[in-house]
């Protein structure tokens, strides 16, 4: 069994491992960030380091007792228990859903957790390393090749005033050569009218330009999109 010192020092490095993946989901403004991400995986080596080596104490007090220990079901529930977190960090916004990318972060420091705990500090952190290069650099990747296969598709809100005539903001999309997939209008007090949209975006054109078309109709006070 481990010395104490070499546990304590794998928790450590479990929550420094999963701390700097979760650091890139707060930058993004994640329903789970960094703290969130230190905890999942903290817990996770927390519990395969007892599933390893927490009946080592009882066996070494009774030596002619004979205990099986198998960290492998540990293991198993943290896979399934993390399950349950992560749906949490899935959200439903509008037209959209966001955090899936984060739910997928959260499974994987808690294996980071789960392998540091175990004693499997390169692979840990190769996995992490990993992880991070995955949510830094293949962003803007996916974008570029995505968007030079296919249209893209985005959500835009847009706060009008009751001067705005729906058909003037249709025909203004339509010429820009934009289309709308989906559309939502929500009426609130003084005509005052909130509408989401999902557009799709030509391999010609950028978001921001979409954003401009819609800014530029009359009546259209505020719009949003989130990159």
């Amino acid at each position: 069994m481990p010395i104490e010192v070499e546990l304590v020092l794998r928790l450590l490095l479990a929550a420094f491992l999963a701390g700097a993946i979760g650091l890139e989901r707060e930058v993004r403004d994640q329903p789970a960030g960094f703290r969130t991400h230190m905890l999942v995986s903290l817990g996770a080596c927390l519990f395969a380091v007892i599933s390893a080596y927490g009946w080592q104490p009882l066996v070494d007090d009774n030596p002619d007792v004979l205990i099986r220990v198998d960290p492998t079901r540990i293991a198993a529930q943290i896979v399934t228990g993390i399950g349950f977190l992560g749906a949490g960090a899935i959200l439903r916004s509008g037209m959209s859903v966001r955090g899936l990318t984060t739910a997928a972060s959260l499974w994987v420091v808690a294996a980071i957790g789960t392998a540091v705990g175990l004693g499997s500090y390169i692979v840990g952190t190769a996995t992490a390393v990993i992880a991070l290069l995955t949510l830094m650099f293949l962003r803007p990747l996916r974008q570029r090749l995505v968007r030079g296969i296919k249209p893209d598709h985005e959500e835009y809100v847009v706060r009008a005033g009751p001067e705005l005539q729906l058909e003037r903001l249709i025909a203004d999309v339509s010429a820009a050569h934009l289309r709308v997939d989906s559309l939502r209008i929500d009426e609130e007090d003084g005509g005052e009218r909130e509408i989401q949209l999902l557009l799709r975006i030509p391999t010609t054109q950028r978001p921001e330009d979409a954003a401009g078309v819609l800014a530029r109709t009359p009546g259209v006070r505020n719009v949003d999109w989130t990159r």
